[in-house]
């Protein structure tokens, strides 16, 4: 079967961030401006030599999955409704989230869900899960035409594609 001929554009896509209750708590990025980017690096490389020849190639350390996106900024903490720093910090409203890590993994961890529905055009839905992300706020920048918050995230579980 050949490849999709249809192209996901950015008004395709959605950012969820999923904590590790056992119920978990979903918070959908919203205002977001379609810039979402990540890369999956391969495992390091361990060239094995004999005297100086390349008599082999092994896999290294796994590599950390790194990416970001950016909203505009609506506000940076709420006390009485869900807010994008707040949840990712586990803080104000979002403070009671359950970090994804588990044992080994101090910092409050989440997943990202990003999900690209061409299911108008395609009939399909891509999703892509980044498991135990370390999620920060990269930086903020103001602007005419509106605030900007630019978020990065560190992938230390993986990421786990899907299509239905």
């Amino acid at each position: 079967m050949a490849d999709s001929t249809v192209v996901a554009t950015r008004r395709d896509g959605t950012i969820k961030i999923i904590d590790g209750a056992g119920t978990p708590n979903e918070y959908t990025v919203a205002f977001e401006t379609g810039d979402f980017t990540f890369a999956e690096p391969k495992a390091d490389r361990v060239v094995i030599r004999d005297r100086g020849a390349i008599v082999g190639l092994r896999k290294g350390d796994d590599p950390v999955i790194t990416g970001s996106f950016s909203v505009h900024m609506r506000s940076l903490t709420d006390t009485t409704a869900d807010n994008l720093l707040d949840n990712i910090y586990n803080r104000g409203f979002n403070g009671s989230l359950v970090s994804t890590g588990g044992d080994g993994f101090e910092q409050f961890l989440q997943s990202i869900e990003f999900t690209a529905d061409t299911s108008g055009i395609a009939g399909k839905v891509y999703k892509a899960t980044f498991a135990k992300c370390l999620i920060e706020l990269g930086s903020m920048s103001e602007s005419a035409d509106g605030d900007t918050l630019s978020i990065s995230f560190e992938c230390y579980g993986g990421i786990t594609y899907a299509q239905t």
